[in-house]
């Protein structure tokens, strides 16, 4: 498994960093077969912009712990990154 970080390491709830994806598909083109995983800033706008560059773990605290419905949240997330990974 690797971790590539879309914010800066230290505080949650920060800004999702897109210039980090391309890191993500090099990883995903070079380890087809590696576990991805993508930490900070994503939830609902941006868990489908990782999944597509490769990520098939998500790290997503403020999304699920933010969110008034959690399960709900958690089963949005999963759902983006199974559609992407087919």
């Amino acid at each position: 498994m690797v971790l590539v970080m879309t914010v800066h390491p230290g505080f949650g709830g920060q800004k999702f960093m897109a210039s980090e994806l391309p890191k993500v598909n090099a990883l995903r083109v070079k380890y087809p077969h590696l576990n991805i995983e993508v930490d900070g800033g994503l939830g609902e706008d941006t868990v489908e912009q990782a999944a597509e560059a490769g990520a098939n773990v998500i790290v997503a605290g403020s999304a699920v712990f933010g969110a008034q419905d959690p399960a709900q949240a958690i089963a949005m997330l999963r759902e983006a990154v199974e559609k992407r990974r087919k």
